[in-house]
């Protein structure tokens, strides 16, 4: 057998050993984590309570993650996004709005700024910020997540479009 051979045959029982793991119902395949947890949230708390979180404002971004258990701090970040979770439309700062599709500095300075005049209570209230139209609102939407207690929509949507 030839070594060209011999690598040929060797990278079908990779592949095939692959397709096996993630075939439906295999048990080779990673489980869900249902619950993602900030595993360094407990330390991190209590680094900022004293001198050495002074400054910090205490925003921070996930580094570590456990799964379920209720210990610690739903996920921050864009670690978020790795888990399936919305962005806060709200909350996120921009250097992680930056990681949704179409968004680049510019657009995501615009986005903190718009809602710092007025809270995004659902998708539609993106565009409300400059370099945002339908497109990426679209694009995006998806992977916000917004307050289910924003009260009645703004008197500007057409009646029948309060779920935009």
């Amino acid at each position: 057998m030839t070594e060209s051979e011999d690598t040929a045959r060797s990278a079908a029982w990779v592949a095939l050993a692959l397709l096996a793991a993630a075939w439906p119902g295999s048990s080779a395949a990673p489980a869900a984590c249902a619950e993602p947890r900030d595993a360094e949230s407990r330390a991190a708390e209590s680094r900022l309570a004293g001198s050495e979180g002074a400054g910090s404002g205490g925003a921070r971004w996930t580094r570590a993650v456990i799964c379920g258990g209720g210990v610690g701090t739903p996920v921050r970040g864009p670690a978020r996004r790795l888990f399936g979770l919305g962005l806060d439309a709200n909350a996120t700062d921009a250097s992680t709005l930056e990681t949704l599709p179409g968004i680049g500095p510019a657009r995501a300075r615009a986005l903190v700024e718009a809602r710092l005049e007025r809270r995004f209570c659902r998708a539609r209230d993106l565009e409300r910020a400059e370099g945002i139209g339908p497109r990426i609102r679209a694009a995006i939407s998806a992977e916000m997540a917004f307050p289910e207690d924003c009260g009645p929509t703004s008197e500007v949507d057409p009646p029948g479009r309060e779920s935009w």
